[in-house]
């Protein structure tokens, strides 16, 4: 898709960047729900990447992080983490996002990769990547008569200072930008109707909490050991648990597949007592809420 005129002549530079000088480039897209942000995003990571297609677009952390780590990975690549995980307003969410980031930074840089990240707004993302290892902000917006396909940037030396101004009050216009505002067309570069589906299974298994999860991961390993190798009844898994053989038995037969083998590989990893489960899911959202 053709890009307005003023991104579209970065996309040389940044390309002739990370395939022959070794680097990598970080852009951000923001903006209000609806502002067109994944549209924008994909349009940009299909003028730096041919090959750019649905399996280079992480919902979350997890997604995001497996992405990078891909073996199959190489150089020039273009990867968008868009914005799902934060359909909830999740602040562990966004803690998630920002470690995954910092986590990976060097190995972006090694692998020489193209990332966006789509997010609400700019001001949410850690310090150091909002400062130091992003190039370009691309924040999205509604014209006065309620129409997107708006957007301005700011460079690098601009971004700084509008994060460190802005933040505060979140007010994007405490810097004027270098360039007069763009368009953008409208239009998925991806399949619309796979891009959807996959953006709401991921909304649906981050916006149930961590403890949540958690404990339904550990009962259905409970179900697994006890009901099918140990020959435990439905009420003695129940009991062990604390909950009711009826909610054992609903949790199981709704949950089970969605869940996947990963949490069933390791008996060691199994905790049947309840309190335990509490006490270990606590610990981890102290965890998550100290970042």
């Amino acid at each position: 898709m053709k890009l307005d005129n003023i991104l579209a002549q970065h996309i040389p530079r940044w390309k002739n960047d990370v395939l022959k000088k070794d680097r990598d480039k970080i852009l951000i897209v923001d903006g209000r729900e609806g502002s067109g942000k994944s549209s924008l995003a994909q349009q940009i990571a299909i003028n730096l990447d041919p090959s750019f297609n649905m399996d280079k677009i992480a919902f979350t952390a997890d997604q995001f992080m497996a992405m990078v780590k891909d073996p199959k990975r190489k150089k020039g690549d273009c990867i968008i983490l868009d914005e799902a995980f934060l359909a909830a307003n999740s602040r562990s969410a966004m803690s998630q996002i920002n470690r995954a980031m910092v986590g990976l930074a060097t190995e972006m840089r090694q692998l020489n990769l193209f990332i966006i990240i789509c997010l609400p707004s700019f001001f949410d993302l850690d310090k150091y990547f909002a400062l130091w290892r992003s190039d370009l902000l691309i924040h999205t917006y509604f014209d006065k008569k309620g129409n997107r396909g708006r957007f301005i940037m700011w460079g690098s030396s601009k971004k700084k200072n509008l994060y460190l101004l802005g933040k505060k009050f979140y007010n994007y216009s405490s810097v004027r930008s270098p360039y007069p505002p763009c368009r953008f067309s409208k239009g998925y570069v991806v399949d619309e109707e796979e891009y959807r589906l996959k953006k709401a299974q991921a909304f649906r298994e981050e916006k149930t909490s961590p403890r949540e999860k958690t404990y339904k991961n550990r009962l259905i390993d409970l179900y697994e050991w006890l009901h099918k190798d140990e020959g435990y009844s439905w009420e003695e898994i129940g009991r062990r648990a604390g909950i009711s053989s009826s909610s054992v038995r609903k949790l199981v037969s709704t949950d089970r597949a969605k869940l996947g083998d990963g949490f069933r590989n390791n008996i060691n990893t199994i905790l049947p007592d309840k309190d335990v489960i509490h006490d270990e899911v606590v610990a981890n959202e102290k965890d998550i809420s100290r970042d």
